[in-house]
């Protein structure tokens, strides 16, 4: 047996133990961090060059005349002031107001009773299944297309079922009285796939007891939808209603851009429509750039509300319970 002496005033070293392994959190959250880098940065860059630089520039633009061609000159709050003065400025907004009286309301209530009779799981509506997804998978251009060979005065779909019925035929997109709804209706066909979806998403969290315990007691399929699904979902009513007004503030410009030009006699033509002329078509960029503060502010407004306001829904339902 071997036996280790020390020098006098020597002490001994304490043996080394095995040494400890540093936890993997610190390295996987760098590997989490720079996969989320690499995933999420080209998108981040992409949405900062065609979103964020262009709505910098046009605020800065908004104080400034423009046509794209000549340096731009500093004129102040003269886009402003003649913003206040001009009238089909007044005009655009009224008709903006007018899809969106038109159009909001009736694409919730569509879309919420649509979704219930999805949700119900009835026979034949496998086919309503098929038919709201169609808006998703075809472009607002070609549907442009479609629902204008639908609203030919002639041959469209719409007035041969007037013809059938003994009614005289529209004129759907060179009236001026008829224009706007004809519009309406085809935003409202092309939003509604999204309000179902958001709203077969909320059903899924309505408690079946209850609905069990309404049938049980005498509660008739209505009276089951007004009485207690409908109030369930009232947070996600809430947001539908933040996001179609978003949606039309958007998509009738592009609509009418194609459908109408804005006609007849600027019946259809809104106000993100009458920024794009003043900016693009007379080479007011600066005026096109002013009038879009506004209408930013109100998205910016309506967004905030979409994200806020239905937690306090769920707040309340959750005291409540």
């Amino acid at each position: 047996m071997a036996v280790h002496v020390h020098a006098p005033g020597t002490r001994e070293r304490p043996t080394a133990g095995p040494r400890r392994a540093r936890p993997p959190r610190l390295t996987t959250r760098r590997r989490d961090a720079a996969t989320a880098a690499v995933l999420v940065g080209p998108n981040v860059v992409l949405y900062a060059v065609f979103v964020v630089i262009p709505a910098l520039a046009g605020l800065v633009l908004a104080f400034y005349d423009w046509d794209l061609v000549d340096t731009p000159t500093f004129v102040g709050l003269e886009n402003f002031q003649a913003m206040l003065h001009d009238s089909t400025v007044a005009h655009s907004l009224l008709v903006t107001l007018e899809f969106l009286a038109l159009g909001v309301v009736p694409t919730i209530a569509v879309g919420f009773l649509l979704a219930v009779l999805v949700n119900a799981r009835l026979r034949g509506v496998a086919v309503v299944r098929v038919l709201y997804f169609i808006p998703l998978v075809v472009s607002a251009a070609v549907s442009s297309v479609l629902w204008a060979w639908l609203y030919q005065p002639q041959t469209g779909m719409f007035n041969e079922v007037l013809s059938i019925v003994g009614a005289k035929p529209i004129a759907w997109l060179s009236d001026t009285t008829w224009a706007l709804p004809a519009l309406t209706l085809m935003i409202i066909w092309m939003s509604l796939p999204l309000v179902i979806i958001l709203y077969l998403a909320a059903l899924q969290r309505v408690p079946e007891d209850l609905i069990e315990a309404a049938k049980l007691d005498g509660a008739g399929a209505w009276l089951r939808v007004r009485q207690i699904i409908w109030p369930t979902v009232s947070g996600t009513t809430v947001l539908v209603f933040a996001l179609e007004i978003l949606n039309f503030i958007a998509l009738p410009f592009e609509i009418a851009l194609i459908m109408t030009q804005g006609g007849p006699i600027d019946s259809t033509t809104t106000l993100s429509l009458y920024i794009y002329r003043e900016a693009f078509d007379q080479g007011k960029v600066g005026y096109g750039s002013a009038l879009s503060i506004p209408q930013f502010l109100v998205i910016v407004l309506v967004a905030l509300a979409a994200r806020y306001v239905p937690r306090v829904f769920v707040g309340r339902r959750g005291s409540a319970a």
